[in-house]
């Protein structure tokens, strides 16, 4: 749809539409003051254009701000209830990955302690020592689960905290005055940009940074097929 095809807005252009027709050229004294004036009308009626546009979508903006507040506990209620059923799958995956791993070290100290018996066994016989076959792979959770309407997937990303004289700041790009500090310029914290994209970079390469904590984090990736 052309804006000239908006009945509402065809009436707001109309005064824009002797411009069309406007030849900019300044090649005298006579031509440069028209042009002035003609600069002048089109800053107006551009301002003014503006002005006309802003009051048609008031109530549209209205309308807006309704659907919004109606839908905004609605999607409060979503967001809880994913991070709750993701947090559950998380730590159920958690426990299970655990559990295989005790599992996993039980098995190779078995096995461990087999392969040392046979080649006491061979050695005391004089015998060459006899293959022993390591204990099967204890199964873990798959990274990537496919479900119906799409594969759900377990990611893992590091994060970072901002570490202050003893003040830990969860979220780096909250820092405040408050958060105490080894500056002793006397200009408030809250002034002092941290370079987030350059701590980032060194903290994937899997460097350090004074004052920064690392750790890892887990989230569900979902891809809709």
């Amino acid at each position: 749809m052309s804006i000239s095809t908006v009945p509402t807005i065809a009436s707001v252009i109309n005064t824009v539409k002797q411009f069309e027709s406007l030849q900019v050229r300044v090649e005298s004294p006579e031509s440069e003051l028209s042009a002035r004036n003609y600069l002048q009308d089109v800053r107006k009626a551009a301002k003014q254009l503006d002005k006309d546009v802003r009051a048609m979508k008031a109530p549209l903006k209205t309308a807006i701000d309704e659907i919004d507040a109606a839908v905004k506990p609605w999607k409060a209620l979503l967001a809880e209830r994913d991070a709750a059923l993701e947090q559950a799958l998380l730590l159920y995956g958690r426990k299970v990955r655990e559990a295989a791993e005790i599992a996993q070290r039980k098995l190779m100290e078995k096995y461990e302690q087999k392969v040392a018996k046979v080649e006491a066994k061979a050695e005391a016989q004089g015998k060459p020592m006899p293959i022993v076959l390591p204990p099967p792979i204890v199964a873990t959770p798959p990274k990537s689960v496919q479900l119906d309407a799409g594969t759900q997937t377990t990611v893992k990303r590091k994060a970072w905290r901002l570490r202050l004289s003893g003040a830990e700041v969860a979220d780096p790009s909250v820092v405040t005055a408050k958060t105490s500090c080894d500056f002793n310029t006397g200009i408030p914290l809250e002034y002092f940009v941290l370079d987030t994209a350059r701590i980032g970079k060194i903290v994937r390469a899997g460097g350090t940074v004074p004052g920064i904590e690392v750790y890892e984090e887990e989230s569900l990736s979902v891809r809709f097929s």
